[in-house]
């Protein structure tokens, strides 16, 4: 299947609150630096059993572009399956509960392509976003430090790159240095780690 962005290297994510699901939209990043033409549109329901969320090409839902599934229940350590609408295996992401005690790390495995792992790209920010909620008055009004994600591969090379801007609904601007690194798989990550990061 053909993407219609495939050879774009800049995405924005913004998400939609919505009460009973979070809704995620997909921008190319224009000329100006700011929302190009949506692309795709994500949601999640809220309280599932088994995670699950399914990525449209836009908020009409008709058309599937590729889904994530987690293989087991109410595990945030769980591995997420990522498939194609023709049922292809884009590839697999998941939480690594040990290592994100200190500084949030995902694992990232993609087929024909070397292992990834994503981490949180600054240590004292990690740190200093764990003890925010515990700061008097600080920790209670002002919403905790943004975090950025960098995903590096066993070579050394980066695939992806998450980072977090500061608005009022959570956004993220997604890079893609690797031209090999799937859009779907990409964009279901990043909407993981919005919507199950903080779990």
């Amino acid at each position: 299947m053909t993407m219609p962005f495939q050879n774009e290297t800049q995405l924005i994510i913004r998400q939609n609150f919505r009460p009973i699901v979070n809704q995620y939209v997909v921008h190319l990043v224009g000329p100006d630096g700011q929302h190009g033409p949506v692309i795709a549109f994500a949601q999640q329901k809220r309280g599932k059993l088994k995670e699950e969320v399914i990525l449209y090409t836009d908020d009409t839902k008709t058309t599937e572009l590729a889904r994530f599934k987690a293989r087991q229940m109410l595990d945030i350590r769980a591995q997420h399956d990522v498939t194609g609408i023709e049922g292809s295996n884009l590839g697999m992401f998941s939480k690594d509960f040990k290592k994100s005690l200190l500084r949030s790390t995902w694992n990232l495995e993609r087929p024909d392509a070397p292992k990834a792992v994503g981490q949180e790209r600054s240590l004292f920010g990690a740190i200093l976003r764990r003890v925010w909620g515990f700061i008097p008055v600080v920790g209670d009004w002002l919403p905790a430090p943004t975090y950025h994600f960098d995903f590096v591969d066993e070579g050394g090379n980066a695939v992806l790159t998450v980072e977090r801007q500061m608005k009022l609904r959570d956004q993220y601007l997604v890079k893609l240095p690797d031209s090999t690194m799937d859009r779907r798989l990409a964009i279901c990550v990043a909407v993981a780690m919005d919507a199950i990061q903080n779990r």
